[in-house]
């Protein structure tokens, strides 16, 4: 009579297409999940930055919040006034949000994923209402401090009778 078990060979050959198939499919899933945890908190704060679209054809102006935790506390006046339910502070990777608001406009930046999926799902910023991309931001950055150094060189020039030359005899 025959053994009816599986040889030694045949369990490799079973063993090494199992890890094959999982050699793919694990990296796809974590792919997709990673995917749709930056769909999800790009949602999150497109939502953030409705409400505050909503806040400023209200009342013509932006509410001013100097960073996210500011914005994220629960007595936000959005959340007071039912523009929005709640503000997360942090995304679906687990990183903080960062962000600021003034009379004239906001920013918000996401960081995604962190480590090696950072390269894949990249930062994101919405900025008065639309996403921009990495050199959009950079070049905002190099605006808004190209108007600080005008303005404080305008503010030391510009006041009082300290900067003025005297008259040559």
């Amino acid at each position: 009579m025959k053994n009816k078990g599986f040889s030694l060979l045949e369990m490799l050959i079973a063993i090494t297409i199992i890890l094959l198939i999982g050699s793919i499919a694990v990296p796809k899933y974590l792919n997709s999940v990673n995917k749709a945890r930056w769909i999800a908190s790009r949602q999150q704060l497109k939502k953030v930055a409705e409400a505050f679209d909503q806040y400023n054809l209200d009342h013509g102006y932006y509410p001013e919040y100097s960073s996210w935790d500011e914005i994220a506390s629960p007595n936000n006046v959005l959340i007071k006034e039912g523009l929005i339910d709640y503000i997360p502070l942090k995304d679906k990777f687990g990183q903080k949000y960062e962000g600021y608001s003034k009379k004239d406009g906001y920013l918000f930046i996401g960081h995604a994923a962190p480590g090696k999926w950072g390269l894949k799902y990249p930062k994101y910023y919405i900025k008065d209402g639309n996403f921009l991309t990495e050199e959009q931001y950079q070049e905002l950055v190099a605006q808004e401090q190209a108007n600080e150094a005008a303005a404080e060189g305008a503010d030391t020039t510009g006041e009082g009778g300290d900067n003025t030359e005297a008259p040559a005899e």
